[in-house]
């Protein structure tokens, strides 16, 4: 018998890396539970995604993350020169055996000290 508690969760820390490309300005459009900005040297922002799933199932967290769901993209308006941090697309809810999984995300991202942060956007959404 598999006899699994209904009670639970497990996390993920993802990575991603942004270039500036010209950008002098960067906003971020996001929703989140939290979000953190760090200052750091250099020409990149680094993003780390933490990843908490409701149900304590670490095949379905990594096949989640794996299949690029919390992906952001980051274009940049040459006009503007404004790079602009966002989710890629609405995400499907996620039904385990007729169970919802929530899903939470949490952002730490490290923003090059020569870089302007014009706009936070994001949508703080705390439900636990």
């Amino acid at each position: 018998l598999g006899c699994g508690m209904a009670f639970g969760q497990v996390s993920k820390t993802l990575h991603q890396t942004f270039f500036l490309d010209g950008a002098e300005k960067v906003n971020i459009n996001v929703v989140a539970k939290n979000i953190r900005m760090e200052e750091t040297k250099g020409t990149r922002i680094l993003v780390e995604t933490k990843v908490t799933i409701s149900l304590p199932n670490a095949r379905l967290l990594d096949f989640v993350c794996n299949s690029r769901r919390y992906d952001l993209a980051a274009p940049v308006d040459a006009t503007t020169k404004e790079l602009t941090i966002s989710s890629k697309k609405s995400n499907d809810v996620i039904i385990v055996k007729g169970e919802e999984c929530i899903e939470t995300l949490e952002y730490v991202i490290y923003m090059p000290t020569n870089v302007k942060f014009s706009n936070n956007s994001t949508i703080v959404n705390s439900d636990e």
